[in-house]
């Protein structure tokens, strides 16, 4: 997903998924494929390709293909115009490209400190909708706090092998296809965290060593848990973290201080000034390097309510609901200050049987998030019994945070609350559990299901709002050292034409299914070239900030409103696979877009619609209708031709 950072970069808020040509594995389902494979998570990263700067001229080619169907005539022509001047004998552009590969060649990643930076860290909008994704597993059911309690100990102990894993660097490595992909990001999803800093933010990292407790968020509250038993370094059994929850839950009745989480919420040069006041105080301080060096957030939420019915046929109302508490919590008045935004992995469990996971994005894309939640997922929750567990003495009780505030720092918080609110009541997510059918159907035509899914979303938007977006989708390109996103410009030439004439009534499923199919092909040529870094959008972001870096004026290819207007993504899009039921959502990245997520099962597509109430032409449930019409249509018009 994209969005305008300060310098005016756009950066991608992904969950990227690992495709070839005839399937599309998550990367943890791939590791398994082949037996023979390394073992010893970081044993290809000396043998990944380094990141390599694609042909000038075939990026300017592919640009000015991917503007046809965004442009009018006019500004296409001036458009192409100005790549020509770009490029050409005298153009500033094979100077930049000339800059550009000599910086390549002292590095293994041009790019990744650059992306880091205006991607994430010099990103000063709030993390809360704007960056961090949410994900919804499926909804359980608590008959008591104990169950509650029970199932947040087995997953603490699940986070807690996985993590043993990556700590022992025991992990497989994922592969896509024959390709390794790089595994430093799992590095990054534990004992992992972001830090506030004027203008630009940071990460800290803590080593296992250090690492040996989880923060517990119970009321506005946080617990430090140590969980792992002093003398016999073992993980705490799940009767003892049952025992220690509700001692936490018990300490935590009543609100007796202000919520100091809720400052992690707003924008990042605000938090970063707040940031600074507060570590002033040696007690608040050593509070917020409890919560650094902590291996993860969970977060025991207060109950919401769920409405009983939807206008939408597909919508989830519970999902919808647990969309929202996994995003933002739901603002002041429910569990948005039952947070710190800033670590990487926030659990949520609700005692209403939302649960999921809330994860700050400078760490790690979808694959290895979703990795880390299917180990969660795949053990299936036993309920236990509410009789009182005896106590263990030998246990240290839970270490509650007691912060130190002066006025400005709770008039800080205050203000924290009301923005919190604001952004909470512009944002509607809507979870669809569309079950007509899954990618069975595409498989069974040899289509692929995530571009089965993109052609059908350009066809959605189009019959919605009678033009074509600037559409964004995430492709790994981690089969490259440390790489993280590119970008997959879906609103194709293709998949444009496709959407024009699908509702023609002078043309015949044999013509229309034709468009169709060329569509999905332009799709998965250009998430293929996407994978393997030659597309368009990282090039010329490698381009524009080479000229910044040499103190070159900015050529006009990046003034030219056809740039700006590329980057502005009505339609951003992520497919995240899962075996579970689980959807992953996010925040429109413009103000008259969509955000867009799904999860690709076989009987049916799970698929989350964002959206600013803010804009009066963008509605996420009709937008999620829309697309539910659009993949009956084109089921149908599959099926009709195949008769034919």
């Amino acid at each position: 997903m994209l969005k305008w950072s300060r310098l005016g970069l756009a950066y991608a808020k992904t969950s990227n998924r690992i495709v070839s040509r005839k399937n599309f594995f998550t990367p943890a389902t791939m590791a398994t494929k082949t037996s023979n494979r390394p073992k010893t998570m970081l044993s290809c990263e000396d043998k990944l390709p380094h990141l390599p700067v694609p042909p000038l001229r075939e990026t300017m080619e592919k640009y000015v293909t991917s503007l046809e169907p965004l442009l009018f005539d006019h500004e296409y022509e001036n458009t192409k115009n100005v790549v020509a001047e770009f490029q050409g004998k005298d153009g500033i552009g094979e100077s930049l490209q000339k800059k550009l590969m000599e910086k390549a060649a002292n590095s293994d990643n041009w790019l990744s400190e650059w992306w880091d930076n205006c991607a994430y860290f010099a990103f000063r909008a709030p993390v809360v909708i704007n960056s961090s994704p949410g994900i919804t597993f499926p909804a359980q059911t608590f008959y008591s706090d104990q169950d509650q309690y029970r199932y947040t100990a087995q997953l603490i102990r699940s986070v807690l092998e996985f993590k043993s894993l990556i700590d022992s660097q025991s992990l497989p490595v994922d592969y896509a296809g024959k390709d390794p992909l790089t595994m430093k990001q799992y590095q990054k999803l534990l004992s992992a965290c972001r830090v506030p800093y004027a203008k630009c933010d940071g990460e800290i990292l803590t080593s296992p060593e250090e690492s040996r407790h989880v923060m517990v968020a119970h009321n506005n509250h946080f617990f430090k848990l140590d969980v792992f038993h002093e003398r016999t370094d073992k993980p705490l059994s799940e009767e003892e973290l049952v025992q220690q929850l509700d001692h936490i839950v018990n300490l935590s009745r009543y609100e007796d201080d202000y919520p100091v989480g809720v400052l992690t919420s707003h924008d990042r040069n605000v938090w970063a000034q707040a940031y600074k006041r507060l570590t002033r105080d040696p007690e608040n301080r050593g509070n917020v390097d409890t919560i650094i060096k902590s291996i993860c957030l969970i977060c025991l939420d207060q109950p919401v309510n769920v409405p009983s019915g939807t206008e939408h046929k597909y919508e989830s109302p519970h999902g919808s609901v647990g969309c929202g508490q996994m995003l933002h919590g739901g603002g002041s008045q429910q569990n948005s200050m039952n947070r710190w935004f800033d670590k990487i992995c926030q659990f949520v469990v609700n005692r209403n049987g939302m649960v999921g996971l809330c994860y700050e994005h400078s760490g790690a894309e979808g694959p290895p998030v979703m990795a880390l939640c299917e180990a969660i997922l795949k053990k299936k929750f036993e309920h236990g019994t509410s009789v009182s567990l005896p106590a263990n003495s030998q246990l240290p009780s839970p270490h509650k945070l007691i912060w130190s505030l002066n006025y400005d720092l709770v008039d800080r918080v205050e203000l924290a609350k009301e923005h919190i609110d604001q952004m909470v009541n512009d944002v509607t997510v809507k979870l669809f559990d569309f079950d007509d059918f899954g990618k069975n159907i595409p498989k069974r035509f040899k289509v692929s299901p995530d571009a089965f899914f993109q052609v059908s979303l350009q066809l959605a938007y189009y019959r919605l709002h009678c033009h074509h977006p600037p559409t964004y989708e995430s492709a790994s390109i981690r089969k490259f050292v440390n790489g993280r996103t590119e970008t997959i410009r879906s609103a194709t030439p293709a998949a444009a034409r496709y959407a024009r004439e699908m509702d023609r009534n002078n043309y015949d499923s044999s013509v229309k299914r034709k468009l169709f199919m060329k569509a999905v092909e332009a799709h998965v040529k250009y998430t293929i070239e996407a994978m393997n870094f030659q597309a368009v959008d990282r090039h010329l972001l490698g381009l524009k900030l080479i000229a910044l870096e040499n103190g070159i004026p900015l050529p006009e290819l990046f003034r030219d409103k056809a740039y700006g207007y590329a980057l502005h993504f009505r339609l951003s899009t992520s497919q995240v696979p899962a075996k579970a039921a689980a959807a992953l959502c996010f925040g429109p990245v413009v103000p008259d877009g969509y955000g867009v997520c799904y999860n690709p099962m076989e009987n049916r597509f799970l698929y989350a619609v964002s959206s600013y109430n803010s804009h009066p032409k963008t509605h996420s449930g009709d937008f999620g209708e829309y697309i539910a019409k659009a993949l009956q249509d084109n089921q149908l018009l599959l099926s009709t031709q195949s008769k034919l």
